[in-house]
This record gives structure tokens, C-alpha cells and sequence, in this order.
């Protein structure tokens, strides 16, 4: 098992900043702007992959810490560190940091990937921050609980995964011990599924049938969606979660 996730995150990485979702600039100028960094912030970035959210906190923070289960991942987040950087390979149900570390932690994209122990990597976070700490988290979401099936059916071509919708993401914060929890909503407008699916680091025939199958969605799907095609690419809105909470 442990070999294959191996495999599968050495795939993703190798053209993880070529998808269009994570290099957006609207979706890490939200993300930045949730977070409200400032220059006394000791932050750890959660599934911090390539380093993405990372390198674009750390210009405002004193310090930001970037932990994640994949080496090759990280060989791509240490070839932009900064001075104010760290990476370490670190599982985020056990982080190996005392309590109340960090003024703030940040996960964006990640928490679907952590299969067993989801909770426990929630508490996790939450117990690494000092009290009066934030934590920013972000997920994407399916953009309307009617297109749920499909969204889950989808992306069992392409991964395994957890498929959230705003009260899971919002019920693993409270259960942590999160208040003040406060939600932002981001539609990364018009977003390429060729795009998608050629970085995913899936095989060509999954990247055909996930194709095919957003072609072949219902009416309803393809108006939640936004969908328009173009140019022999499907165009969608994609819809991402932001969540900060705090720890009092």
C-alpha cells in the first residue's frame, strides 16, 4: 500500500503546477486573503505538495512550515524555498510538533486524500495551534448535492478519495474543537478538463472515459456545472470551500 501511494504521488508530481486549479491566481489570492497573514505568523501547511500555497504565504509570515507524506512532492517544493521555508516529510494524523506551535495552519486540497483518520488529522491541526490560532482550510466540492453521484463516480476512475460537501468539511472543524468557523465560496470559472485531466498523472484511458462521462451528463449536471464546450475541451466551473476557524 505504502508502495503504491509512493507511485501514485510521484506521478501526480510531475506536472502537479501545470493544473490549472492550483496555479490560479483567484483561488491563491482568496485563499491568501482568508488567512489575513501577517508578519509575527509561524505557519504549517498541511499536504503541502509542491510547495504552491507555501511559497505564496511565505513573502507575509515569519516563518511557514510545509509537511507531506510524498519525498517527490517535496523535491519539487525545495527547489523554490525561500529563506523563511521549511519542508519536511511528515504524515499529518501525527504531526511531530508540541501543542500550540503554530499562529496558523493551512490546508488546502489535501484533507481528500487522507482516507483513514480524516478526524484525527483534523485534531491534529487544531492541537499544533496556539490558542487564538487560525486554521484555513480548503476543499473542492461538488457544485450541488444533485450532482454528488456523479461526482463521486467520476473520481473513482481517477483516485481514491473522500468527496465532501460544506457541512462535512464545516462538522470536521466543530469536531475538532474549531469556533467562530466562517465560509468563503470560490468558482474557478470556465476551468479546462483537458487541462485536468493531462497534469492528474492518471492512465490515457481513465483521462477518455472521465472525458466522455462529463459529455454525457444530464442537463441538470451540465447547468450546475456551467459547462460549455469548446474547441474539443470541456469547460466547467469548479467550486472550492474556504474555511477558517479558530482555536480559543
Amino acid at each position: 500500500m505504502r508502495d503504491q501511494r509512493e507511485r501514485f504521488w510521484k506521478q501526480r508530481s510531475k506536472n502537479y503546477e501545470k493544473l490549472e486549479w492550483a496555479i490560479k491566481g483567484g483561488y491563491l489570492h482568496e485563499f491568501l486573503d482568508a488567512g489575513a497573514f501577517n508578519s509575527d505568523d509561524q505557519v504549517l501547511d498541511i499536504g503541502t505538495g509542491t510547495g504552491i500555497i507555501a511559497h505564496t504565504i511565505s513573502p507575509f509570515v515569519d516563518k511557514v512550515i510545509g509537511v507531506d507524506i510524498s519525498r517527490d512532492m517535496l523535491t519539487h517544493a525545495f527547489k523554490h524555498r525561500t529563506d523563511n521555508e521549511e519542508f519536511i516529510r511528515m504524515d499529518a494524523t501525527a504531526l511531530d510538533f508540541p501543542h500550540g506551535t503554530f499562529t496558523k495552519v493551512t490546508a488546502r486540497m489535501v484533507f481528500h486524500h487522507i482516507l483513514e483518520n480524516t478526524q484525527k488529522a483534523m485534531d491534529e491541526c487544531y492541537r499544533v495551534l496556539r490558542r487564538g490560532g487560525k486554521m484555513i482550510f480548503s476543499e473542492g466540492v461538488p457544485p450541488s448535492d444533485r450532482v454528488k453521484p456523479f461526482y463521486v463516480d467520476m473520481f473513482k476512475l481517477k483516485e481514491e478519495r473522500l468527496t465532501f460537501m460544506d457541512s462535512d468539511l464545516i462538522g470536521l472543524m466543530r469536531d475538532a474543537g474549531f469556533v467562530n468557523i466562517q465560509e468563503r465560496v470560490y468558482w474557478s470559472r470556465s476551468s479546462s478538463i483537458k487541462n485536468w485531466l493531462y497534469n492528474s498523472g492518471i492512465p490515457v484511458e481513465n483521462q477518455e472515459r472521465i472525458f466522455e462521462m462529463h459529455l454525457e451528463m444530464d442537463e441538470t449536471g451540465k447547468k450546475d456545472y456551467n459547462m460549455k464546450i469548446e474547441n474539443g475541451d470541456c469547460f466547467i466551473d469548479m467550486k472550492f470551500i474556504i474555511l477558517v476557524g479558530e482555536k480559543v
